[in-house]
This record gives structure tokens, C-alpha cells and sequence, in this order.
């Protein structure tokens, strides 16, 4: 499925403005080995440490957008949810809601007004993007790899236009969000390929370039980071990974014993967790084996 406009046409022409590929794994590697040293408090403390400076016309409107951007990806992820009952739609939903948070704490700061007045599924202020949410749920709908094919397209747009915002700020706040949101994304786009790839089919980038789409899926999940305005990865501390704090896991399907799991961090919707007794640490969203007896099920948590 292909809905190219002039927005994603720009994102396209402006890619190699912003590396959207995940840091080098030694990058996370010594990020994540400071945790409990140099760690940071969360995306909170981040935010706290910045001083709100005037955003350009280009800034909110751009900002304004992701907003709502973030909610189409929710809205056609819950829909899709309900059609094919699969985890990773459900859970990808949860962690998309968290990204609708994240953006609304830019709306809060710079005193802009949220354009999500409703937030029924399917409800836009934009009327673009209303037109996409019935394209894509149309999609979607028609069987289940078309259902993965779409999720795979939302997160690829998604990055192309969180490298058009990359590529007009050079705001802090903006830039924090930008990039954490990028994150997800592109572990959502790697749980969507592996779920192709399991039906035997392969994805192709529509709006990225096929070298950054690459580099985006061969790199690991990135798990017990964020990062910061610079785009480099920091440490969390404890539960504070991904700056949300710690959610209670969803049972696994694959046994009941102790395998409530409490889902500690970025649980975004991007495999198993794995923990003894209960305890799973790091994302999670159903595409991969469930948990039984003593260990963790699908947890939900961060970001």
C-alpha cells in the first residue's frame, strides 16, 4: 500500500539530513553499562533540565502534526487489534499512546493547543490524516499480512517525518521527543518485519531510503536506553527506562504458575520478556514466545 504526498515526498528528499539508523551497538552497549552510575532519571529529567525558547511557525505546526500523527498510528493499530486479535497491534496501540503523551509534553510546555479534541479511534482535526486512518484500516482489514504491511508502512512514514522535524529544529525539547519517538518507531518497524517474515513475505521502505531502512533492521532492538538532544543514547535508571516508569505485564499465554510478569521499562511492543519468577525486563508486544510457569509473560511498560 503507497500513500505518498508532499509531505513524505519531502521527507524522502531530506533523509540524509538526520541518521534515523539506530547508534552503533557499542554506543547502547556502553550506555546501557553505565545504568546504576552516569544514569539519567528518565525522559522527565530532560525535560526539566530545559529552558523553553520560541518555536518557529514551522516548529508547531510541525509538532502539531506529530501529534496527531502518533494517534493515527494508535487508532489503526487498536482497529487492526480487534480484526486479527494478534498482541503485537495491541501492545504497538499502547506504546503509540505513550508517544501521543510524550508530544503533548511540548503542547504543555510551549502553551500550544492540542488538535486532538476528540480522541475517539478514527477522529481527526486533520483531515489528511482521517483519509489515511480509512485507508490504512481498509488495508489492513483484508488479511493479516496486509495487516502487518500496513503496520510496517505507518512506522517507516512515521520516521520519515519525524527526519523532516529533525531537519527545521534545533529545539531541545523538540529534539528529545523526536528522537525517542524515533526509537520506538524503528522498533516497531523491526517487529512488523520479523512478523513478515515469519509469514514468508518481505517488507520494503516506501518513504526511507533502502540504505537507512536497512541499517534500521539489521541493528538489535534498542532496550534500557533513550537518548538525548543530541541523539546520543543515555542510561536509565532502574524503572525509569524510557521515562514512564514500570506498567504490570499481561499474562503469558503459554502456562498460568507465576506468569503474571511485571513488564519493567520500555516494554513497546518489540518481543518477549523473559524474567524469573514473573519479573520480565525490556519490550515486549507478543511477537515473540510467551512465558509459562515461572517466567515472565508479555509485559507492558515505558516507553
Amino acid at each position: 500500500m503507497k500513500i505518498l504526498d508532499s509531505r513524505l515526498i519531502l521527507a524522502v528528499t531530506v533523509v540524509a539530513m538526520v541518521a534515523l539508523a539506530a547508534p552503533p551497538v557499542e554506543a547502547q552497549l556502553r550506555a546501557s553499562a553505565q545504568v546504576g552510575a552516569n544514569c539519567a532519571g528518565g525522559l522527565g529529567a530532560l525535560f526539566d533540565e530545559i529552558d523553553p525558547v520560541p518555536l518557529s511557525a514551522a516548529e508547531e505546526a510541525e509538532v502539531l502534526y506529530l501529534r496527531e500523527e502518533e494517534k493515527l498510528a494508535r487508532d489503526v493499530y487498536l482497529t487492526l487489534a480487534e480484526r486479527w486479535q494478534l498482541p503485537i497491534f495491541s501492545n504497538i496501540a499502547r506504546a503509540e499512546q505513550r508517544h501521543m503523551d510524550l508530544v503533548f509534553k511540548v503542547i504543555e510546555v510551549y502553551g500550544l493547543v492540542d488538535p486532538i479534541t476528540d480522541d475517539t479511534v478514527g477522529s481527526f482535526t486533520n483531515p489528511e490524516l482521517g483519509a489515511m486512518f480509512t485507508t490504512l484500516v481498509a488495508g489492513g482489514e483484508v488479511s493479516l499480512v496486509d495487516a502487518l504491511f500496513v503496520g510496517a508502512t505507518i512506522e517507516d512514514m512515521d520516521l520519515a517525518d519525524l527526519n523532516v522535524l529533525l531537519g527545521i529544529t534545533d529545539n531541545d525539547s523538540i529534539q528529545i521527543v523526536a528522537y525517542n519517538l524515533a526509537k520506538g518507531s524503528r522498533n516497531h518497524l523491526r517487529a512488523f518485519t520479523r512478523a513478515l517474515e515469519a509469514q514468508g513475505e518481505t517488507s520494503t521502505p516506501q518513504y526511507l531510503d533502502q540504505a537507512t531502512f536497512d541499517a534500521i533492521l539489521e541493528a538489535d532492538m534498542e532496550q534500557r536506553i533513550f537518548y538525548d538532544a543530541d541523539g546520543e543514547p543515555v542510561p536509565a535508571c532502574g524503572a525509569e527506562i524510557g521515562g514512564f516508569g514500570t506498567r504490570r505485564g499481561i499474562n503469558g499465554n503459554g502456562g498460568r504458575g507465576n506468569d503474571s510478569g511485571s513488564g519493567s521499562g520500555e516494554c513497546d511492543g518489540t518481543g518477549s520478556t523473559d524474567g524469573g519468577n514473573g519479573t520480565g525486563t525490556g519490550t515486549c508486544d507478543g511477537t515473540g514466545p510467551n512465558g509459562g510457569g515461572n517466567r515472565g509473560g508479555n509485559g507492558s511498560g515505558g516507553n
